[in-house]
């Protein structure tokens, strides 16, 4: 392995800190702002290791999480997300494994549509699919990092104040 490797994974590191960084941001629109710049180093990342599989989600995720941040049509946006990774999940589907990434991100854009602590509890689901994914792929770098951004978000969930409160006041139910 040479130094060019090295530098593409330093990228896809910093790209996973700005991420994990990002739930702990103050409000739905902050935490957008850090995942866009975390994805647009995604996109690099990917590209530069010829994976453009993940540089086309990613490039779909910076459009989809901007829209979100400068419209309030984020039910048309989600609408579209799911029409298009049901599409490309179908083009793109060689086992079930494989439509881990696209159901993540379908995920993941719902719960952006949320309340803070709704962001924070989805990323828990989303990288927990993730993390079963890039263990099938032997993304061991990337599998190390969804854990960490699982373990802080429950860290989060369990022990800030400002949470705590929002979940007391607030009972959340999830169905299936």
């Amino acid at each position: 392995m040479d130094l060019y490797f090295y530098f593409i994974q330093l990228i896809g590191f910093i790209a996973w800190l700005l991420l994990a960084f990002s739930y702990y941001r103050k409000d739905t629109n902050h935490i957008l702002v850090f995942q866009i710049i975390s994805t647009i180093l995604f996109c690099l990342h990917y590209y530069l290791l010829g994976a453009y599989s993940g540089l086309l989600i990613c490039i779909y995720e910076v459009i989809r999480d901007y829209s979100y941040y400068k419209t309030d049509k984020d039910n048309y946006i989600f609408i579209g997300s799911v029409i298009v990774y049901v599409i490309s999940a179908i083009l793109t589907y060689t086992t079930l494994l494989d439509v881990f990434p696209y159901l993540a991100s379908m995920i993941d854009g719902f719960f952006l549509t949320k309340k803070r602590v709704i962001v924070v509890f989805g990323a828990i689901v989303t990288y927990t699919l993730w993390l079963i994914y890039d263990l099938y792929a032997k993304s061991y770098s990337g599998a190390i990092t969804d854990a960490i951004i699982i373990i802080s978000n429950i860290y989060i969930l369990i022990f800030r104040k400002d949470e705590k409160k929002i979940i007391k006041s607030k009972t959340v139910i999830i169905k299936d």
